[in-house]
């Protein structure tokens, strides 16, 4: 059957996708909607992604495990690597022997996705595996899918960091409520990139439980990590501090040292050019106009 191929602007970056002919990707994707583009050749491909009918071959006995730990997947989830590939697997029965596979190219530029049959429901394994893929590809372009919620005004835009439960969501709605002109970006994997001397948020089609898929981008004006506390206190953080503050919320696979080391470079480049906070706080309107207050005195 004859594929068909879809292309996304993400990031202002190209993600390729090729789907069985009989696919609805409106239906099956809908989060992708708002980044579809028409395919423009002055910029290349960062990620392929081919959505196969086929089981992938996978030989379990010449492959290296480098994870089995998951946030999403938990114990379903192992990560593997060959003399040219990288395997993604996720269980999808009880039966220890199924599983939903993506084999990606070293830098993840070429991917190949099973999925079992597609029909035309949503799903949510194609979504995963490409923002994975898209997520190491983007590396080698200055861009990167940071774990954070994100508002915008106008003109800037504003990313809280933290540990999962921290309240990185709770934050993000104190400022919609109480300091006007904001509205959510994304609310669990924006992408941070580098455009010349600017740092950028944007909008993707991965936002967690929330369905907030919006195609835009402002200047970044701060990121700030968040802590739970029984007051509220801000703090700017520099150099070496400033990037442990980041590094936990960043995807990049540190066995290979060539996406690990694009992160570092491209965090360090962020760190020199934005305000890196640290907010310890309760949940209340006042760590929410403190927070607004701090980053644009800087």
């Amino acid at each position: 059957m004859i594929d068909k191929t879809i292309y996304y602007n993400i990031a202002d970056l190209q993600l390729e996708m090729s789907l069985p002919q009989d696919t609805v990707e409106s239906i099956i994707l809908p989060n992708f909607e708002p980044f579809k583009a028409q395919f423009t050749d002055d910029k290349s491909i960062t990620c392929r992604v081919y959505v196969s009918p086929t089981d992938l071959y996978f030989e379990r006995r010449s492959a290296k495990l480098l994870s089995d730990i998951s946030l999403v997947w938990n114990d379903r989830f192992t990560f593997f690597e060959t003399d040219d590939f990288y395997y993604t697997l996720i269980q999808y029965s009880n039966d220890l022997n199924k599983h939903w596979k993506m084999r990606s190219t070293k830098d993840f530029s070429s991917n190949t996705i099973y999925c079992g049959p597609l029909g035309n429901s949503v799903n949510n394994f194609i979504s995963w595996y490409s923002m994975v893929a898209f997520a190491q590809s983007s590396l080698l372009n200055k861009c990167i899918l940071i774990h954070a919620s994100v508002v915008v005004d106008k003109n800037f835009g504003f990313a809280f960091l933290g540990k999962s439960g921290t309240g990185k969501s709770t934050h993000s709605r104190l400022w919609l409520k109480h300091i006007e002109g904001m509205k959510l970006l994304n609310d669990d994997n924006p992408a941070i990139k580098i455009s010349g001397d600017k740092v950028l948020v944007y909008g993707t089609p991965w936002s967690g439980k929330t369905p907030c898929y919006i195609n835009e981008a402002r200047l970044l004006k701060g990121i700030i990590r968040l802590n739970q506390a029984p007051y509220n206190k801000f703090e700017i953080q520099k150099n070496k501090e400033a990037l442990f503050a980041l590094l936990p919320s960043c995807s990049a696979l540190r066995w290979n040292s060539n996406l690990y080391s694009s992160l570092i470079n491209i965090l360090i480049e962020v760190i020199n050019s934005t305000p890196i906070g640290q907010l310890d706080c309760l949940p209340d309107e006042e760590a929410a106009r403190l927070c607004y207050t701090k980053i644009y005195e800087l």
